[in-house]
Order: structure tokens, then C-alpha cells, then sequence
């Protein structure tokens, strides 16, 4: 819950947590919310340790509210209370809010004291008494100052979250839940902190167990850790301690697999490079070969930027599974790898391929269907923006073609295959090649601009208009021949239905159709 909505919060949290209260002055609010609240950060998440039935408490909650009871997991005794907007201004309570509030409740087993010892990091072993909670509501709000005197901290977690360090509570806390593991890694990108030494040592021990987690925990945990700015230096180091081969195993066949000279890298460099790149030209991150001249070519505007921040689904943007793409994009080389006569590495057929590996990867980590798409578009014509053409620039029919085939993907194809060329060629590029680059791309989109402008509007003639003309029966034949007379029309090759109406009869003469008549 971010602190913009605590005061929105206040009168619906108040009364959660006096209910709360009134079971036990031994309830406890723990975890990321202490540890975000020391820090001024925006709390997530609100996590409370009751030493009773959390089960029976959460529904308690959620029917004196109108609030909605999630059983998460009754063995471990853990519930969740949701109160939306749209709930909390029914009671008449924080009729602005903007998000839903959400409260974990769990079962405590033993004292806090084991409680905390239990958890996976020392910077998340805080906890604070909920009465103290409900005296900060109730005075200047949510704030560190206000938090810190009440906070009980067994595991050093103060001292870490002032040094910066991710420290393990104990060395068996990855045993215990391997989910731990790349949570690490993500928290220390998250927060800007240093995963201390022994830690780091315990993670490269286990790191095999990465693949044992839960498929769902670490789908969200890979999308947070691409959400944020630099995720390239997150996915190496998710790498350096081998992680990121636990849970993508077909990545390591990548590794030191080298490509044609107008490669700089090897397969798996390039992959991360690619990332690099793509969040250069984003805004999210520096490239050590990059420059701001170049981002002055770079045809990305706000239109543009909102497409490439805009939702997948509820826990994905298009940026994230762009940056995801980025590192699966070439996954399927070493599989296609081969040398020609001339001793030069192939890989013919690595995008199809690839897009097929991918897909099941991301199938493998519980991706969604829609996410999956979106990923395997991207992967299949990955090369196409720098094929369209010869030389010069792509014909209209090659720009229609590409938007047909890639749809609501195209823009993301471009984009990425900008940012491919620059880790392709790495610091070998020149200016001279970058601008054209940057010029197929902004000509592309104009054209589909032109496009979408003048054939959206305007439909020359429709499926039933041209059985009529041409005598023809519902079927495929029909389809083909709309799709060619849009295509002609995107082309400008064709502008009125008479005109459409010769091509179709064209169409059907050059191809030797057998066509049914309605005679």
C-alpha cells in the first residue's frame, strides 16, 4: 500500500487492525512493511502474525467490513483480507482510495522472537506491535520516526537496512524455502543494498534448488526483477551465482557460443547486451558504447513510450517481456548453429526455432497465454524489420505485410530490433549505421500511420459486395481476395471499389482459382 494511500487508508485500516487488536496484544505487523516503512519507502504489502486462527480471524474481518476472505494456505494457517475501492466507499469509509488494501494474516508459531528467526532476511525479521501501528494512524501517520521506537528487531535487521545489506537470517533459510533465492537478488536490486558475502556463498551453494520453487513464484519474481530499471545488471548477477541457469537451464548451451564476425559477443553475452541496449535506448540504463547523439536519431515519442508501458496482463508490460525477449531471442541458435563453405557460423532458422523453445520455457514458468504470444511474435520476426528490404527503404506492401503479420507486436519488433543491432554490433558500430537504422524505423511507423489513416476508414468493399459482383460462394477464396485488395489499398495501388473489384477478378485469373459460382 503505497504511503500516498495510507491517509486515504487511515479509517479503513484503523478499523482492521482494532479488530485485530481486540483478539491478542500479541499481534504482530512484520516484514516488508516495517522494513519499507524504516526506509520512507511506499509500502506493498501489510503481513500481521497472530498467535490464534488466522483463518477464522480473516473471515472475521472480511464479514464485519463487506470485505472479501482469500484462503491462501490453510495447512500454515495463512489468510488474506481484501477491501477494494469500491467496498471501502460502500461502508463509507476511504471513498478516494485508489487501490484495494490487502492484509496477510498468519498463524504464529512459538514466540515473534522464532517467528522472526525464521524469516528470510534480517532486513525483513522486523516486527511491530499492531497497537503501535493503530498510535502512528492515529497521530502523524506512517513514518519511519514515528515506527522505529516500537520496531522489535532480534536479527540486526535495523543495522542491515542502514548498511544496505541483504544478510540471510540463518544459514538454512534457502533450505527451508528456495524461493528465497532470487528474491535476494531482487530485493538487492530493488533496494540498491549488496547481498552480504556468507549470503552470497549460501545462494551459490543452493542455487540448484531455484528449480524446485514454484513455477508462479518465480514467474513473479523474474517480471519484478525485469520491471525495473538496469534489469541487466540484475540478470547477470542472477548468472554470477547460478540462478538464472537453474531456472532456464537452455540458456548455459549459449554460453561461449561464438557467431560471425559482425557479432562483437558470444551467444549469451550478446542476449545480455541486448537488454543493455534496449533500456539505453528506453531511458532505463547507461551503455558503456552509448551516447546521447544517438539517442537523437532514436524515432521513440510519447505515443510510442505509452505503447511500450502498457499492460500484458496483470503482473507484465510490454517493456518487461520485451526485455524477457531479450534474453531468449537467440535460444535456439546453438540447436541451428552449422558452418558454410566458407567457414562462417550459421544459425538458419534460429527465429522459428527459437520462438518454439521460448514458448515452452515460458509455458514451464506459468506465463500466461497472452504473455506467451506476445514473446513468441517477438522472438519469430526479431530479424524481419532489417530484411524488409534490399536497400533503401521498405516497399508499402513489405510495411503492410509486417503490421498483418507481427499485429499489435510490430512496434515492439522494432524496437527491439533496434536494440538488437547495437548489441549485435556492440562497440564496432558506426554513427553512419545507427542513423539508417533509426531511419528504417521512423519510416516504417510513418507508413503505418499513412496506412492505418487511409484504409481504416475507408473499406473499399466488403465480403457480401464482392460475392455479389464476382458470383462467388462463402469461403477462403473470399477472405484472399479482401486481404489482397487491403493490401493494394494500404499500397495505394488501388483507391475505389471499381478498382478493387479488377483486382479481385485479376487475382482469381493469375492464380488459376477454381472457384465456386452461386450458379
Amino acid at each position: 500500500m503505497p504511503l500516498s494511500e495510507c491517509t486515504r487508508a487511515c479509517a479503513s485500516l484503523a478499523r482492521i487492525l482494532t479488530i485485530i487488536d481486540s483478539t491478542s496484544n500479541q499481534c504482530y505487523v512484520v516484514g516488508g512493511f516495517v522494513r519499507d516503512s524504516v526506509l520512507g519507502r511506499e509500502p506493498q504489502d501489510i503481513d500481521i502474525v497472530v498467535p490464534g486462527d488466522a483463518f477464522a480471524l480473516a473471515e472475521r474481518i472480511a464479514q464485519e467490513l463487506g470485505a472479501s476472505f482469500v484462503p491462501l494456505d490453510q495447512q500454515r494457517g495463512i489468510a488474506r483480507v481484501v477491501y477494494s475501492p469500491q467496498q471501502r466507499a460502500q461502508a463509507g469509509m476511504d471513498g478516494e482510495a485508489a487501490q484495494a488494501l490487502v492484509i496477510d494474516l498468519s498463524r504464529r508459531e512459538g514466540s515473534v522472537e522464532d517467528d522472526l528467526a525464521r524469516r528470510d532476511f534480517t532486513i525483513d525479521a522486523m516486527a511491530v506491535p499492531v497497537a503501535a501501528v493503530m498510535s502512528c494512524l492515529s497521530g502523524r501517520g506512517i513514518t519511519g520516526e514515528a515506527i522505529i521506537p516500537h520496531v522489535l528487531d532480534t536479527m540486526g535487521g535495523l543495522r542491515d537496512l542502514e548498511d544496505g545489506i541483504i544478510r540471510a537470517c540463518t544459514p538454512d533459510a534457502f533450505d527451508d524455502d528456495p524461493g528465497r533465492l532470487i528474491r535476494a537478488v531482487r530485493l538487492s536490486r530493488e533496494l540498491g543494498f549488496t547481498v552480504e558475502p556468507h549470503t552470497e556463498s549460501l545462494i551459490r551453494e543452493r542455487a540448484h534448488l531455484a528449480s524446485t520453487v514454484a513455477a508462479e513464484r518465480t514467474r513473479e519474481e523474474l517480471l519484478k526483477l525485469l520491471s525495473m530499471a538496469n534489469a541487466a545488471d540484475g540478470v547477470r548477477h542472477l548468472d554470477r551465482l547460478g540462478l538464472l541457469t537453474s531456472v532456464i537451464p537452455e540458456l548455459e548451451s549459449c554460453r561461449d557460443v561464438e557467431q560471425p564476425t559482425v557479432h562483437f559477443w558470444d551467444v549469451l553475452e550478446h542476449s545480455f547486451q541486448t537488454i543493455t541496449t534496449y533500456e539505453f535506448l528506453t531511458g532505463q540504463a547507461d551503455w558503456r558504447y552509448g551516447n546521447e547523439e544517438m539517442l537523437e536519431f532514436l524515432p521513440l515519442d510519447p505515443a510510442c513510450r505509452a505503447y511500450l508501458a502498457a499492460a500484458v496482463s496483470q503482473d507484465s508490460t510490454r517493456d518487461a517481456l520485451i526485455k524477457l525477449t531479450c534474453l531468449l531471442h537467440d535460444i535456439a541458435k546453438p540447436q541451428t548453429k552449422s558452418i558454410d563453405d566458407a567457414g562462417r557460423a550459421r544459425f538458419l532458422g534460429h527465429p522459428k526455432e527459437g520462438a518454439v523453445l521460448a514458448g515452452d520455457i515460458l509455458k514451464r514458468l506459468r506465463f500466461s497465454g497472452q504473455e506467451i504470444a506476445f514473446v513468441e511474435t517477438l522472438v519469430t520476426h526479431h530479424l524481419r524489420p532489417s530484411q524488409m528490404s534490399d536497400e533503401g527503404m521498405p516497399s508499402s506492401r513489405a510495411v503492410y505485410r509486417f503490421f498483418r503479420d507481427t499485429g499489435n507486436v510490430g512496434i515492439a519488433v522494432l524496437f527491439f530490433a533496434m536494440a538488437d543491432y547495437l548489441a549485435c554490433r556492440g562497440p564496432l558500430f558506426t554513427m553512419a549505421e545507427w542513423r539508417l537504422t533509426c531511419q528504417l524505423t521512423d519510416f516504417i511507423l510513418r507508413e503505418q500511420e499513412r496506412q492505418e489513416n487511409m484504409v481504416a476508414p475507408s473499406q473499399l468493399i466488403d465480403g457480401h459486395e464482392l460475392m455479389r459482383a464476382l458470383e462467388l460462394e462463402p469461403g477462403r477464396t473470399v477472405g484472399i481476395l479482401l486481404e489482397a485488395i487491403k493490401e493494394a489499398h494500404a499500397a495505394g495501388l488501388i483507391h475505389s471499389k471499381a478498382e478493387a473489384l479488377q483486382l479481385a477478378r485479376r487475382t482469381i485469373e493469375s492464380e488459376h482459382s477454381t472457384v465456386r459460382t452461386s450458379k
